[in-house]
């Protein structure tokens, strides 16, 4: 117990190294396997929280894969005022199969709300060559913790 109590300081340096390794191998994971084992979500932003001192913030989105309901959170480059015009709208999550919690939302990919299930969704993203080349730039996400628990 003497130990933890000398070196917290140096314990706690560690394990803060070892989860920014962690988040960075998770989005490493998801850009290196997306097109291979990617799956499409339709994805409901359902509100915008900050972060920070006011400098940030971050979409919290819901989606559905079977029956069950997953949520994530992702950053933006849009200004506060056009974010929030995105709120209740319908974009494009990217999911691995493997891994459903490692996911992105697309803001440069609204979803028409004529697209009820996520077979049309991939039906129509495979059919427009211009949404292939959105998904090449994965935008931010959450760091892991965050879409995990």
């Amino acid at each position: 117990m003497d130990f933890f109590k000398k070196y917290y300081l140096v314990i706690l340096f560690f394990l803060i190294i070892a989860i920014i390794c962690f988040d960075f191998s998770l989005r490493q994971n998801l850009k290196k396997n997306y097109k291979n084992q990617g799956e499409y979500a339709i994805g409901k932003i359902n509100s915008i929280k900050g972060y920070g001192r006011g400098t940030g913030f971050y979409f919290l989105y819901s989606f559905k894969v079977g029956n069950k309901n997953y949520k994530g959170r992702s950053t933006t480059d849009l200004s506060f005022s056009e974010a929030e015009k995105n709120i209740g709208k319908r974009f494009l999550v990217l999911y691995l199969k493997h891994n459903i919690y490692n996911n992105i939302l697309y803001v440069s990919i609204p979803v028409n709300d004529s697209i009820k299930s996520n077979l049309e969704l991939h039906r129509w993203v495979s059919r427009y060559p211009v949404i292939q080349s959105k998904l090449d730039s994965i935008p931010g996400s959450g760091f892991f913790f965050e879409n995990y628990f």
